[in-house]
């Protein structure tokens, strides 16, 4: 019935087909831990950010930053032809939003628009609490 001439052809049928298949398989890579959120810290004390100048000069100081934070560049192509990417952007508006500046908050607004202000919770008229 089987002799060892038919044997060993279909165990090397076997053989190449089984390499296929599992050459063929997907390789799957997890991190066991997510990477640590880079913070980065951007001083202003030397600014008056009531001003428009200084709003700027704030607003400028916070996109660096988050470019740095990013790892991307504002000489990265998709930048140049667009807008920053989901980081830098999100990176932003949560800076924007965190600081409670009115100054702040309105050039966000004008740079990026109502509805990207909202995704933050940043709107134009901040309140402060009462000493």
């Amino acid at each position: 019935m089987f002799d060892k001439k038919s044997l060993r052809a279909n165990a090397r049928v076997l053989l190449v087909l089984g390499a296929t298949v599992m050459s063929s398989a997907p390789l799957c890579v997890h991190a066991d831990s997510p990477f640590e959120p880079v913070t980065v810290k951007v001083k202003f004390a030397d600014l008056d950010t009531s001003t428009p100048k200084g709003a700027q000069q704030l607003y400028t100081r916070i996109e660096n930053a988050a470019y740095n934070a990013c790892g991307e560049s504002k000489f990265d192509t998709p930048e140049i032809m667009n807008a920053p990417g989901p980081c830098v952007r999100d990176t932003i508006g949560r800076a924007v939003h965190a600081s409670n500046l009115a100054s702040l908050a309105q050039l966000f607004i004008q740079k990026n628009g109502v509805d990207a202000a909202q995704q933050f919770g940043i709107t134009s008229d901040v309140r402060t609490a009462k000493k």
